[in-house]
């Protein structure tokens, strides 16, 4: 009689054990954000390395598109945006950037003193970010109070959690117009080679906790 109560104690213990594992487990099968990309982007995307692509939109029947880069950054999604959000520290690892200097911030805003360089050829402006926390997400523009070497340029920074140790980075570039004599320069730069690099470069430098830095 006695060890039928120890088995019953026991099987209740496990089953409460069950229970509360399941409680505490979320969902499965639920949407993922690598759903929106090819097998084949997927395939890299898994395998560590960066995807380009041009994003496509139907704007008043007028067909648009923009360059998007992508990768996995095995690192939390809250690690990842504090990180990033340190915009003082952007020169050290964006391909290019020679200069990254907040002027001015609030919780939601950052303006920020940028310069590239181009093959020797400086480009100077200053962009305000606009950070939504809640969200993970960074979209940023030209401030028109202040000069630029460029006419406009528009885009995102977006942080994804994929799961509690992994998280989906993408970059996209929505608008870009400039008023400098060597426009091929700046093509170059937000195609096929510094997006890419961009994306490669903020994972390198989120998983080492926010020391690594580039090379150029």
């Amino acid at each position: 009689m006695r060890t039928i109560r120890v088995r019953t104690a026991l099987l209740l213990g496990l089953a409460g054990l069950l229970l509360l594992a399941a409680a505490a487990t979320p969902p499965a099968g639920g949407p993922s954000p690598l759903d929106r990309f090819t097998p084949e982007q997927k395939q890299k995307l898994l395998a560590g390395e960066s995807i380009l692509m041009t994003v496509k939109s139907n704007v008043g029947g007028k067909i648009t598109g923009h360059g998007q880069a992508a990768i996995i950054v095995n690192a939390p999604v809250a690690d990842c945006f504090r990180i990033f959000c340190d915009f003082n520290q952007h020169a050290k690892f964006f391909p290019r950037k020679t200069k990254s200097h907040v002027i001015k911030s609030t919780p939601t805003t950052a303006t920020v003193e940028k310069e590239f360089n181009f093959y020797g050829f400086t480009v100077k402006y200053v962009m305000l970010y606009t950070i939504d926390a809640k969200n993970h997400r960074v979209n940023y523009q030209i401030d028109p109070a202040y000069p630029h070497d460029i006419e406009d340029t528009a885009g995102f920074f977006q942080f994804e959690k994929l799961d509690d140790q992994r998280t989906l980075f993408s970059f996209a570039v929505t608008k870009l117009e400039t008023s400098i004599a060597v426009p091929g320069f700046i093509q170059d730069y937000l195609t096929s080679r510094d997006l890419p690099a961009l994306a490669t470069n903020v994972k390198k430098r989120i998983e080492s906790k926010g020391t690594w830095v580039k090379s150029e």
